[in-house]
């Protein structure tokens, strides 16, 4: 079985790729260990808020109506207080009232007009309506759920590198962000090229029936994909491929209505992170550096860790489940990319708030730190905001943190927490 963290050409030592210019865990500890202390970054971290419970929806294990979530990935706030709920398994979007009243249901598989070809892919909030990127096309919906028209894809005018280009969002001009088409075997290095270190973001618009292509950000992905593949196999053959769970590698995400993308770079050190926000036409209107706690792991603790991947990964129905268990455990530590301080960020998102959240490894009497920074200048403009366990916040409204709360038999319920600054809250407790 070799292991492949993504880097340079790599030899095969023991059955075991090994990289050449990549920590191990090991060599991350011992560079912990002699590190000197951090000096300089005990900025100012925010206000302290909490959440309180206010409104959910969800019909249970036992519910058979549409409150009877599958797997969602987001809840947005849109129009006139209304939450926008994507479950892109069952390629379905609904809209719903805080009360719990259904607005409307759009999507649905199919090829025709207002259904979804695949798997929802993401979702766009716009000015007056929201977008649905699927993997042929963008479908458009006002904020009532009617159907305002489809745009398909650009077509390809260029690749990079030999690959075609990834839509990740239709601006309100009719261009389009995209990013390079990569696989995971492509990032690996199996076809003896360089590692892909650097990805653009593009900007695609079409001028006189022509689409022309600008390179508008530059993002750093090294440190991005892990690879295990049995031996006697090629890399599209089997095996497990993915993202590095505690990668640098910069994040993203894309305004549709602001026409920006926003990139995070976490490969800072210390616990700190950069905000830059980059305008369609490239132009940088916002970039901030935060400070957050570092969080290191022991040698312990990063055993742990790969205890509980080895785990996930040999389930029966699995990706490693055909895999000894001990030799998928050691690849996975060969594979594994563990910087320690851990990278001050793992998901990032704009809010309806106008401020973009993000949160780190970080946790709190069991609570869950995010932060929350503001783009209109104000100072500090930073908050700290303490949610429970078993939340996942998705969106943010001046009064509200909209989100999904997933049971302990799994089952996911539509959540909207109350934001209270915990000063004026009497409690550290968020409920």
């Amino acid at each position: 079985m070799r292991a492949r963290r993504q880097a340079g050409r790599t030899p095969v030592v023991g059955g075991v790729k090994h990289s050449l210019h990549r920590i191990s865990v090991a060599g991350a500890l011992a560079l912990c260990a002699n590190a000197p202390a951090l000096a300089g970054q005990q900025a100012n971290r925010g206000d302290v808020w909490i959440s309180h419970p206010d409104f959910e929806i969800g019909e249970g294990a036992t519910g058979t109506g549409l409150a009877a979530f599958g797997t969602m990935t987001t809840v947005r706030s849109i129009g006139d207080s209304l939450l926008l709920v994507t479950e892109p398994w069952d390629s379905r979007v609904t809209i719903w009232t805080p009360g719990g009243t259904l607005v409307a249901r759009v999507g649905g598989p199919g090829e025709g007009p207002g259904e979804f070809s695949h798997v929802i892919m993401s979702v766009g909030v716009h000015r007056d309506g929201f977008s649905v990127r699927d993997d042929v096309r963008f479908t458009s919906f006002s904020n009532a759920g009617e159907l305002l028209g489809t745009t398909p894809f650009p077509p390809p005018p260029s690749s990079f590198r030999g690959y075609g280009l990834r839509p990740r969002a239709l601006l309100e001009d009719g261009s389009v962000l995209a990013v390079p088409g990569f696989s995971n075997a492509a990032m690996m290095e199996v076809y003896g090229d360089d590692p892909v270190e650097m990805l653009p973001v593009l900007r695609l618009a079409e001028e006189g029936g022509r689409w022309g292509v600008d390179t508008i950000a530059i993002l750093d992905n090294r440190n991005h994909d892990f690879s295990i593949i049995p031996e006697g196999h090629s890399a599209f053959g089997g095996g497990i491929h993915g993202a590095q769970p505690l990668g640098d590698f910069d994040l993203t995400f894309f305004e549709p209505a602001l026409g920006t993308v926003v990139v995070l770079r976490r490969n800072l050190g210390g616990g700190l992170v950069e905000l830059v926000e980059i305008e369609a036409d490239g132009d940088t209107i916002l970039q901030r550096r935060v400070a957050t706690s570092p969080v290191t792991l022991d040698r312990d603790r990063i055993a742990s860790y790969v205890d509980r991947l080895a785990r996930s990964y040999s389930r029966p129905g699995s990706l490693g489940s055909s895999f000894p268990y001990r030799a998928l455990r050691a690849a996975i530590e060969e594979a594994l990319y563990v910087p320690n301080p851990l990278p001050g960020a793992r998901t990032v998102h704009g809010t309806a708030s106008g401020e973009i959240w993000f949160r780190g490894f970080e946790t709190e009497d069991s609570l869950s730190p995010w932060y929350a920074v503001s783009r209109d200048g104000t100072t500090p403009g930073l908050r700290r905001v303490l949610l429970p366990p078993g939340f996942s916040a998705t969106d943010a409204t001046d009064t509200h943190v909209l989100g999904i709360r997933r049971d302990e038999l799994g089952v996911e319920y539509v959540v909207g927490r109350r934001l209270v600054p915990l000063a004026a809250s009497g409690s550290s407790e968020g409920g």
